[in-house]
C-alpha cells in the first residue's frame, strides 16, 4: 500500500470513475451492480470517522467494482470462480482504501481546504468524456453520459470536488525529499564492499577410494546406521473426506435451471470476432503523432506508456467491436492488422493510436456443450454454504460410526482407504488417491501417522472449511532388512562414509595449519595441496561469486585475517578471508545510479503514508461490525466457513 498511495488518491479515484464510464463495456460483470445506486442516499454506515462516514453501498460498490477486475487478472471467467482468501483480501483492501480516503478529507475539512464551485466546474469541463464534436464541453453529452451510468449530477460534482481536495492535499507531498548521502554510502559501503578470500575445497568423491573393509567394519556400520537399511513404515486407514469440492459434486442442479442462466449469459456462449487492443489516447495531435513514431520504431509498449505520461493508457483483452464505446475507434480497430501501429485516430475522447495484438474467430457453444461446465460452476459457488450446512450432519454421522461405513453418502462426504507411508505413497510408489488438494492430504497423512491404532474415528477440521475422520485398522511398523540382503548397499554407505571421513580429517589438518600459520595459502604453499587452491576471490553482497552461499555467508561473518571451515554436502571448505575492499568507481556509480532512484522514491512514499497513519492515530474508525460482515458476505468476499 505504501508504493500506491499516491495512486489511490490521486490517479485512482477520479481515474477509476472516467475508467468506469469509458469503458463502460469492457468490466463484463456486476454492471448493474456497480452504479444502481451510486447516486442512491443509504443511510447506514458501515464505519464513521469524524463526522464523515462510509455507507453499506460505498463498501459493497467497491468491493464488487474490483472483483471483475481481479477475475481479468487471475484469467476466470467469472468473480466466482475467485478463491475465497483472494476475494476476502479484497473486502479488505477496499475497506481500507475507503477509510484512508476518508481520513484525508476529515483533515482537509479540518485545516479549512474548500474547493471552489469555480474549479470544479473548470475540471468537469475539461474531462474529454464530456466533449462534444467540437472539443467543448456539451452539456447534452453530459446528461447522456450520466444517464448511461446511473449517476447524478450531484454525486460527479461531489466525487470530482473531493478528488481535488485531496489532490491539493496530498499531490507534491515528499516531491522535495532527497536521500542523506551518509545513508546512501553506507548502504554502499555494506553492499558494495568487495571480501577477499583464499579457499581450499575438498571434495569427498576425489578422495582415494579407502581398502575394502572387512566384515567386522561392515556390521559395525550396519548396526551403527540402522535407519539407512530399513524397511518403509506403512499404516491402512479408512479416510472420508467432507469438503467444498466433495459436496460440490453432490449438488444436484436441474438442467431447467442451467438453461436459463445459458441464456442469461448468452454473450459468453456466443462470442463474435474479438480483439485485444493496447490504447493510448492523447489531447494533443502532436504528441500523438510522435507516440505512434516512436512506437513504430520499435519502442515496447512499457516504453511507450512511460514516455507518454500525460496520455490515458488501457489494455483492452479480447473485446467484441459492441463493446467498444468510441465508435472511431470500434470501426477502425475492426478494421486494422494484426501488429500494426494505427493512427493518429480522431475520436470523441481525443487523439487516438492503438495497436491490434490479438484477433480471435467468432465461435458459439451450445447448450449440451456448456451444461457440464456450467454444473460445475454454479455447484462450485454453492458448495461453502452448503458445506457450512450439512458439517452438523457430518460430525453426527462420524460420532455414530465406529468404523466409518455408515457415513451418509448424500452429505457430499467421500470415502477413501489404503495403505500408504509417511510421504502419502502407496506400495507401488504411486502418491496415495486421496480426495482433496495438497493441503487437505498432507493434514489426511499427518493424521494417520499420528493417531493410534483402532483409535474411535472423530471429526478433524482441515484446511480451507474441510473436515475429515480417520480410522487406523492396521500398522505395518519399518523393520531392518537383514543384513546378508543389503550387505553391497551397506559396502557403499561405508566406503562414501570413509570417502567423507578422509575429506574431514584432511580439511580439518588444513584449517588447523592455517590458523597456526596465517592463512590457508601458506598452509598449503609447497604441497600438494596448492593445487586446490583458489586465491583472491572476491565477491560482494550485490555480486556473488561462484561459492556456495553457506560459504559466503560464513565468509562475511569472519574477520579479515582468520580462517574458517564448512561442510557442504561432499565438499569441505577452508577459508581465509584476506581483506575488504571499496568497490571500484564503475560499479560504485553503476550502485549509485540504480540504489538512490529506489530508496528516493521509498522515502517520498513513506512521506504521504506517515501522514495518513497520524490522521488514523487522532481519529480511530468506529465500525458497525455487524453490518459489515453483513455487506462484506453480500458481495461473496466473507471468510470461507
Amino acid at each position: 500500500m505504501i508504493s500506491a498511495l499516491r495512486h489511490v488518491f490521486v490517479d485512482s479515484w477520479l481515474g477509476r470513475i472516467l475508467a468506469f464510464l469509458i469503458f463502460l463495456a469492457f468490466i463484463g460483470w456486476g454492471v448493474g451492480d456497480i452504479f444502481t445506486n451510486l447516486g442512491g442516499t443509504n443511510a447506514d454506515t458501515v464505519a464513521r470517522i469524524g463526522k464523515r462516514r462510509i455507507t453499506a453501498d460505498d463498501l459493497s460498490r467497491g468491493i464488487r467494482s474490483e472483483l471483475p477486475q481481479m477475475a481479468q487478472q487471475m484469467g476466470v471467467s467469472d468473480p466466482s470462480q475467485i478463491p475465497q482468501a483472494e476475494r476476502a483480501q479484497v473486502a479488505r483492501e477496499v475497506l481500507q482504501r475507503l477509510v484512508t480516503q476518508q481520513e484525508v478529507l476529515l483533515a482537509a475539512d479540518r485545516n479549512g481546504m474548500h474547493v471552489p464551485d469555480a474549479l470544479v466546474r473548470d475540471e468537469v469541463f475539461g474531462m474529454p468524456y464530456f466533449h462534444g464534436a467540437n472539443g467543448q464541453f456539451d452539456r447534452k453529452v453530459f446528461d447522456q453520459r450520466m444517464a448511461q451510468a446511473g449517476l447524478t449530477e450531484r454525486r460527479v460534482l461531489d466525487m470530482v470536488r473531493d478528488d481535488i481536495t485531496v489532490r491539493g492535499l496530498l499531490d507534491g507531498m515528499g516531491d522535495t525529499v532527497r536521500v542523506p548521502s551518509t545513508i546512501l554510502h553506507r548502504l554502499l559501503d555494506f553492499d558494495a564492499a568487495q571480501h577477499v578470500l583464499d579457499v581450499v575445497r575438498v571434495n569427498a568423491g576425489a578422495m582415494a577410494a579407502p581398502p575394502a573393509p572387512t566384515d567386522a567394519q561392515l556390521h559395525r556400520y550396519y548396526d551403527n546406521h540402522p535407519w539407512e537399511f530399513r524397511t518403509v513404515a506403512y499404516r491402512h486407514a479408512k479416510v472420508v473426506v467432507l469438503s467444498t469440492e466433495t459436496v460440490a459434486r453432490s449438488i444436484d442442479i436441474p438442467d431447467a435451471d442451467l438453461k436459463r442462466l445459458y441464456d442469461f449469459q448468452s454473450q459468453r456462449y456466443h462470442v463474435p470476432e474479438t480483439r485485444s487492443l493496447e490504447v493510448l489516447t492523447f489531447q494533443d495531435q502532436a504528441k500523438a503523432r510522435q507516440a505512434a513514431q516512436d512506437w513504430k520504431s520499435g519502442a515496447s509498449w512499457d516504453a511507450v506508456q512511460k514516455d507518454n505520461h500525460d496520455a490515458a493508457a488501457v489494455s483492452l483483452p479480447d473485446t467484441r467491436q459492441s463493446d467498444v464505446p468510441n465508435p472511431e475507434l470500434a470501426k477502425a480497430s475492426f478494421g486494422a492488422a494484426q501488429g500494426e501501429i494505427q493512427g493518429p485516430l480522431k475520436t470523441e475522447t481525443g487523439w487516438v493510436v492503438f495497436r491490434v495484438i490479438d484477433i480471435k474467430a467468432p465461435h458459439n457453444v451450445d447448450f449440451a456443450q456448456a451444461k457440464d461446465g456450467l454444473r460445475e460452476e454454479v455447484a462450485k459457488a454453492q458448495a461453502p454454504q452448503v458445506l457450512s450446512a450439512r458439517m452438523a450432519r457430518f460430525q453426527d454421522a462420524v460420532a455414530g460410526s465406529a468404523d466409518l461405513e455408515h457415513v451418509p453418502a448424500d452429505i457430499g462426504a467421500v470415502p477413501a482407504q489404503g495403505s500408504l507411508d509417511a510421504q502419502g505413497m502407496t506400495k507401488e510408489g504411486e502418491p496415495a488417491p486421496l480426495p482433496g488438494d495438497a493441503a487437505l492430504r498432507q493434514a489426511i497423512v499427518a493424521r494417520i501417522f499420528s493417531q493410534p491404532q483402532n483409535a474411535k474415528p472423530s471429526v478433524v477440521q482441515g484446511p480451507k472449511g474441510s473436515a475429515f475422520a480417520v480410522l487406523v485398522d492396521q500398522v505395518e511398523p519399518g523393520a531392518v532388512k537383514p543384513f546378508d540382503s543389503v550387505r553391497d548397499q551397506v559396502a557403499s554407505a561405508w566406503t562414501d562414509a570413509a570417502r567423507r571421513h578422509a575429506a574431514d580429517v584432511q580439511a580439518a589438518g588444513l584449517f588447523s595449519k592455517a590458523k597456526q600459520s596465517g592463512g590457508v595459502a601458506r598452509a598449503v604453499a609447497n604441497t600438494p595441496d596448492a593445487a586446490m587452491l583458489q586465491s583472491g576471490v572476491s565477491f560482494s553482497r550485490v555480486r556473488p561469486a561462484a561459492i556456495p552461499q553457506e560459504l559466503a555467508q560464513l565468509a562475511l561473518g569472519t574477520p579479515v585475517g582468520q580462517s574458517a571451515m564448512l561442510n557442504v554436502d561432499d565438499d569441505y571448505y577452508v577459508v581465509t578471508v584476506t581483506g575488504v575492499r571499496a568497490p571500484d568507481a564503475a560499479t560504485t556509480k553503476e550502485l549509485t545510479d540504480r540504489l538512490e532512484p529506489q530508496l528516493r522514491q521509498s522515502m517520498q512514499n513513506d512521506i504521504p503514508m506517515t501522514f495518513v497513519r497520524g490522521l488514523e492515530q487522532r481519529v480511530k474508525p468506529v465500525p458497525n461490525m455487524g453490518l459489515l460482515q453483513r455487506v462484506i458476505d453480500s458481495t461473496g468476499a466473507g471468510a470461507a466457513p
